[in-house]
């Protein structure tokens, strides 16, 4: 598996022969299923015999009876992007991402799957703002207007020996948070969408996303779920032309125990998670100028949704202090996060109203021979700091108060509200969402000299137009503070405030 793996990363001379590894990999992927890993499954003795049914020991097509399953699926993701970000210039691009993958499952002992992706954006003028200029910069297609890369995006192969045991290696997604969801509309909210990917994600809301060379793991009984992984992140996000080539000066991994809901506490679901992440890369690679970094995250989550007169009351906690070594100084960091809210179930759209805190610690002696900043890791930021991305979870407090309504059970609406600060003024205002390519280290930061960065709207409407096509239009203003205008001062902005809007549609087979 790993030897195709690499196979699969091997890039042609141009994007023809790129295209034509990518489709012989994903052609592959179906040849093993049917001539190789059939046979080889038969012999696992704990696989589960397949249902009974008229069809038995025959192929099936997204059905469940037979040994053999094979389910196709395709995703088209179009989107605008309107982005007028502290350039005095206003601009809009769009991007198209495109996705076809196949999944083989022999019984309940095997699967391969692989997912081939096209993605395309159009429209970066040399004055573009906000992320548009990241994917002209990072894109490869500098002196055009365009940035694309055809590739696989997931290549992996996962067996399960045992009942409730799964073993996956190869190329995948990493998010961690998302084990054990339940199927309760608001847990699913909570889970995915305010407690995952903190510190470990895949961006996918960029238009090229990252993925992981890497082995997992996942046990999963009636009262909890324990899940492991160790690999390295491939390049990506905002890099087009050499995106998902392995970034082997980077390894990382960690372990999850979560305790599910009603295991220690009623309607409370608890998590401890512990990570490491190690960057040796060479600064000309994106490294650090004096020294490599070697952190170690201990942390926890914990989520409750508890009925209480004529709705539920929701809780999120979550918590995280570190140690390591950064850039040749001692690590020492913490984040907390506590966040709460009530849902009037009966009442028409459902309103949900939510408020909490998201802090993550700064320094207030950089330079000074201790790292106290903490450190984001690969995450996916673009869920929680404002939709505008304009920070990372570091040195970072942000007060949210959040309305979400539900006026129909095909649309949404999500009002959220931020309130910026520094957590220390001694300290930068830092931005980005991990490392993704050989050249840059995935975080920058501009001196803060206050404390006050601004206020955030942001307004997202979805609408499930059909089972199979959905719509989603977001727009988020972004008030500068004092921070802002320090920057104007010297130069760094020609502008106090950002506006940005999008408007997206995705049609999934």
């Amino acid at each position: 598996m790993l030897n195709l793996t690499a196979a699969c990363n091997h890039r042609g001379e141009g994007s023809t022969a790129t295209k034509r590894v990518s489709v012989a990999c994903l052609v592959g992927l179906l040849a093993l299923a049917w001539s190789l890993v059939g046979p080889l499954a038969v012999g696992t003795a704990q696989a589960e015999p397949a249902p009974t049914c008229e069809a038995h020991l025959t192929p099936s097509l997204g059905g469940s009876c037979g040994d053999h399953k094979l389910e196709l699926k395709l995703t088209n993701r179009y989107r605008v992007e309107f982005w007028d970000a502290f350039a005095g210039s206003d601009d809009s691009f769009h991007g198209l991402r495109t996705r076809v993958s196949a999944k083989y499952s022999y019984r309940d002992g095997v699967t391969l799957f692989g997912e081939l992706q096209d993605a395309r954006i159009w429209g970066l003028d040399s004055d573009t703002s906000g992320a548009g200029s990241l994917y002209r910069k990072w894109g490869g297609s500098r002196h055009m207007k365009k940035a694309q890369t055809t590739e696989m995006r997931q290549f992996w192969a996962e067996i399960r020996p045992i009942e409730g045991l799964s073993l996956r290696a190869g190329r995948q997604d990493i998010k961690l948070g998302t084990q054990a969801i339940y199927k309760e509309a608001a847990w699913k909210y909570l889970k995915i969408a305010r407690a995952s990917q903190r510190l470990v994600g895949t961006v996918g809301w960029t238009n090229v996303e990252r993925s992981n060379d890497a082995v997992s793991g996942a046990y999963d009984t009636e009262d909890y779920h324990f899940y492991g992984f160790a690999g390295k992140p491939t390049t990506g996000v905002f890099e087009s032309e050499n995106a998902y080539e392995t970034q082997d000066d980077i390894v990382y991994g960690g372990v999850s125990v979560t305790a599910k809901r009603g295991t220690w506490f009623d309607n409370t679901e608890v998590r401890p998670f512990f990570l490491g992440y190690k960057d040796d890369r060479a600064e000309r690679s994106g490294g650090q100028p004096d020294g490599k970094v070697e952190i170690y995250t201990l942390g926890f989550s914990a989520i409750g949704v508890y009925p209480v007169g004529p709705g539920n009351f929701d809780l999120l906690l979550w918590g995280a202090g570190q140690a390591g070594n950064f850039n040749d100084d001692d690590h020492l960091a913490y984040a907390l996060i506590g966040e709460a809210g009530y849902q009037f179930t009966d009442v028409w759209s459902s309103p949900w109203f939510r408020a909490g805190v998201n802090f993550a610690s700064g320094d207030s002696n950089a330079g000074g021979g201790d790292h106290n900043t903490f450190f984001n890791m690969l995450p996916t930021n673009h869920l929680y700091y404002g939709f505008a991305d304009q920070l990372a979870f570091q040195n970072l407090v942000d007060l949210i108060a959040q309305v979400k309504l539900k006026p129909h059970p095909r649309v949404g609406l999500n009002v959220m509200f931020h309130k910026f600060w520094m957590a220390n003024s001694d300290d930068a205002q830092y931005f980005g969402t991990g490392a993704f390519n050989r050249e840059n280290f995935g975080y920058g930061g501009n001196k803060a000299g206050a404390n006050d960065f601004g206020e955030e709207l942001d307004l997202v409407l979805d609408v499930k137009v059909h089972d199979h096509v959905s719509v989603q239009a977001g727009y988020a203003r972004l008030w500068g503070g004092e921070i802002i205008r320090n920057q104007i001062n010297i130069g760094e902005r020609t502008k106090r405030d950002l506006d940005f809007g999008y408007l997206q549609v995705v049609f999934s087979y």
